[in-house]
């Protein structure tokens, strides 16, 4: 009896491990019960499967289902099956093509890797992608094709985070892979529908390969142009363009070029000659003064020639100041070059022909200095011609036996005579300080007896107001009569003259007179 229940047992745990064993080979048959492949790996296992009916996609089987999901849908969407082939195959769109009279079209990916056959029958396309290798792969290799897949993830996260664009061109220029800020570049231009179709618009001229180059997205002399900086690197037979957002670049180029035409228009204008040499020391700018002031070609200042060759050429023309030997004269440039640095520079340059030259040296920013020439020969001549007659004008004041002094309107003494000097003792052209007219006033009430006058010669002097020549009378010290006389002048200025006469009468009673 316990013989016969022990091989039931064993015979019920027989029949249920062939039980489960059946039920899970089962469920491993099932699509939603396989383990998750990468691409690659169903690649080179199960072929991909695609029902394609007037350009829309019908169904694809598991394999093809994976391959969609890595490029962005978990539908069936044309466009991402596109992007899928424009990344592995050239010409997709021939191979897309199939119809009644080409019924079946076939196509090798770029890497020699993958085949596509392209079937049509009864209005239905049907599209097979599978591994040319028809070795199964092993499970090392599985590992590795797993590790790549998440590599690729990772360096698809960072490509689509980038905030440039970033594209694989094939050589005709169709974009085969594209970064998120080029989809949605595409998207504010062309619209979200044109975004969704595969293969996407080119934006850009066929990069060409070598140095980068700035590109506008649409009409270059609009406001709204997007303007990028392109690069581009040649992988295989394909492109690897990076676009870089150039607007503030163009913008702060283009203030920058608008600010120097209206600095040349400005500098065009000047009489002052203008010569603005860089760091370096050579001659960055110049404008037309320059040239007329120094008599140096244009060609040679085109040249931009250095400081010191500047110098030298305006030595042998005798534009400069002619030293004593040529040691001193290199000495004075780089003397001259310091000071400019310092900012200290300014010298007037005599020069034959009677030219007189102001030359100042100022420093700008970045180590560069600049230096104006303006001619002063004029006003040299003037200031000359004004000092000679000032000689004359003072000549002819000292030798007036009567004492006399000028004040401005101000109320400054600004010219007195020998005669002036010797009655008063004092002389207001020897003082630093600026003598007024009160000071003077001070100074005639100490050396005369008491009197009025000088209060009245402060009102006098102080009016603004229309005023008439008056005269007075009053005493000396040392008792001579002193005879004055008070002149309105131009200008709100006022003359005074004092005559000296034989002993006053009545010194403890001076009079005034008014006229």
């Amino acid at each position: 009896m316990l013989q016969f229940h022990f091989a039931d047992a064993a015979l019920f745990g027989l029949s249920a491990f062939v039980a489960s064993y059946l039920a899970l080979a089962t469920l491993r048959k099932l699509p939603w019960a396989r383990p998750k492949a990468s691409p690659s790996t169903e690649l080179y296992g199960d072929p991909l499967i695609f029902l394609i009916r007037d350009d829309t996609l019908l169904d694809a089987n598991f394999s093809g289902q994976r391959l969609l999901q890595v490029h962005g849908t978990d539908s069936l969407e044309m466009s991402a099956l596109r992007q899928a082939l424009h990344a592995q195959f050239d010409q997709v769109d021939t191979l897309l093509a199939a119809s009644r009279s080409t019924p079946t079209k076939t196509a090798v990916s770029r890497d020699g890797s993958k085949q596509a056959i392209a079937e049509f029958a009864q209005g239905t396309l049907r599209l097979k992608i599978s591994s040319r290798d028809v070795e199964t792969p092993s499970s090392e290799d599985i590992h590795r094709l797993s590790a790549q897949e998440a590599e690729l993830e990772t360096l698809r996260q960072s490509t689509d985070s980038a905030p440039y664009l970033v594209w694989r061109q094939a050589a005709d220029g169709t974009p085969i892979w594209v970064n998120r800020a080029y989809v949605e570049a595409v998207r504010e231009i062309y619209g979200a529908k044109r975004a969704l179709e595969w293969p996407l618009p080119r934006l850009f001229p066929v990069a060409e390969r070598g140095a980068p180059r700035r590109i506008a997205l649409g009409a270059p002399d609009q406001e709204s142009a997007r303007w990028f900086e392109c690069h581009s690197v040649p992988i295989g037979k394909d492109t690897l363009v990076t676009a870089f957002d150039a607007d503030a670049t163009v913008n702060a180029e283009t203030q920058l070029r608008e600010f120097m035409q209206t600095l040349t228009k400005t500098f065009s204008q000047l009489t002052i000659g203008l010569a603005i040499f860089d760091r370096s020391r050579n001659l960055a700018l110049f404008n037309p003064a320059l040239t007329e002031l120094t008599r140096l070609p244009v060609d040679f200042l085109a040249s931009r020639p250095g400081l010191s060759e500047l110098l030298d050429k305006l030595r042998e023309r005798n534009m400069a100041p002619e030293p004593k030997d040529y040691r001193s004269w290199r000495k004075s440039i780089a003397d001259l070059e310091a000071a400019a640095e310092n900012g200290s520079y300014s010298d007037t340059w005599s020069l034959p022909g009677n030219l007189t030259y102001r030359v100042t040296g100022r420093p700008h920013p970045d180590g560069a200095i600049a230096f104006l020439f303006e001619d002063i020969s004029a006003e040299m001549t003037l200031t000359r011609q004004f000092r000679r007659e000032l000689e004359v004008g003072q000549t002819l004041l000292n030798n007036m036996d009567d004492a006399t002094a000028l004040f401005s309107g101000t109320g400054a003494c600004v010219l007195t005579n020998r005669a002036y000097r010797q009655l008063w003792r004092v002389d207001p052209d020897s003082s630093i300080a600026e003598t007024s007219f009160i000071d003077a006033s001070r100074v005639w009430h100490v050396n005369s007896v008491p009197t009025p006058i000088w209060g009245d010669f402060r009102d006098f002097a102080a009016d603004t107001s229309e005023r008439v020549e008056w005269t007075a009378v009053t005493a000396m010290q040392d008792g001579r009569r002193l005879s004055c006389r008070f002149i309105p002048m131009t200008g709100g200025g006022t003359q005074v003259i004092f005559r000296t006469s034989g002993r006053a009468q009545g010194v403890n009673e001076p009079f005034l007179e008014v006229v």
